[in-house]
């Protein structure tokens, strides 16, 4: 039990930390979306591999990189999922720095929902009533929403979607999460290179002495809360830690709402009531579920 409460003191710590990272992306607004990602990709990876040098752990890294080599279908995986979550990452930056974070916690809001919805269609799992009625009313809710603003939300479908689709991919990599975010951005950095070099018209020396500093402190605000989600995972159940992850979206569209200036208008709420409305029936079923399991 006490394994279990560091776990999900640990994974609302991770959950926290996603929900107010908003705030350090919006310090960056001045800088192009594509420059952010770029250097935060290339900062993850110098940060993972210091972190790998700090922790010693050269020899476990060694050894899941030479399986994941010799294994094509995991390597194949481990490079999708990198694309995946180059997708997510790029989506939230550009969401968070142009106006449109609200749209970005509603794309975490409706995450969940797509995970279950894919496990359904390839891993031939079955949904509960609870779970089928709360996917059924998220879904009611995004047609709400597209019908009033008569467009598609695509940030919200790109940041539930790809993170989704990142989480299925990931069942078929056996990976630790240090491991798999130095691998992630080891792919990733050789595009985000040619991006600086040959496509961006800007370089460090056109920015300030803080957002050169944001810039190099942005692995480290990747890398800290993935690890203790991690380190949360291994002491909690993961449906326990589940059960807590709508903390994220929720402090962000306080924090879009109240300190960024964006607004939910009326034509809007009704999708958003939906969308809530599901997410809390997906909850109440998840308890129940539980408390039969035991």
């Amino acid at each position: 039990m006490k394994e279990t409460k560091q776990g999900l003191l640990l994974g609302l710590e991770a959950y926290l930390l996603w929900g107010v990272i908003s705030l350090f992306w919006k310090q960056l607004s001045g800088i192009n979306a594509y420059a952010i990602f770029s250097y935060r990709i290339l900062w993850t990876l110098v940060t993972m591999l210091l972190y790998m040098l700090l922790s010693q752990r050269q020899r476990i890294y060694k050894q899941q990189i030479k399986g994941l080599m010799t294994d094509k279908k995991a390597g194949a995986a481990a490079v999708l999922a990198s694309f995946l979550i180059a997708v997510n990452w790029l989506s939230y930056i550009y969401a968070v720095t142009n106006q449109q974070a609200t749209q970005a916690s509603l794309g975490y809001y409706v995450m969940p929902l797509v995970s279950v919805l894919l496990s359904l269609i390839f891993l031939g799992e079955h949904l509960d009533r609870w779970t089928a009625f709360s996917v059924l009313l998220a879904a009611l809710g995004v047609g709400l929403l597209i019908f009033h603003t008569g467009e598609i939300p695509a940030v919200t479908f790109l940041l539930a979607f790809s993170f989704a689709f990142y989480g299925l991919i990931k069942k078929n990599v056996k990976l630790s999460s240090d491991v798999a975010m130095l691998v992630e951005a080891c792919v990733i950095a050789p595009l985000a290179l040619l991006y600086l070099f040959f496509f961006s018209g800007e370089s460090l020396f056109d920015y300030s002495l803080l957002e050169n500093i944001l810039l190099m402190l942005s692995g480290l605000v990747t890398a800290v809360p993935l690890l203790l989600f991690a380190e949360g995972v291994k002491k909690a159940p993961l449906n326990l830690i589940g059960f807590i992850q709508y903390i994220n979206p929720t402090i962000q569209l306080v924090i879009a709402v109240l300190i960024f200036g964006e607004t939910i208008t009326l034509g809007e709420l009704p999708g958003f009531i939906f969308i809530w409305l599901a997410v809390f029936i997906f909850i109440i079923g998840q308890i129940l579920m539980l408390r039969k399991n035991r």
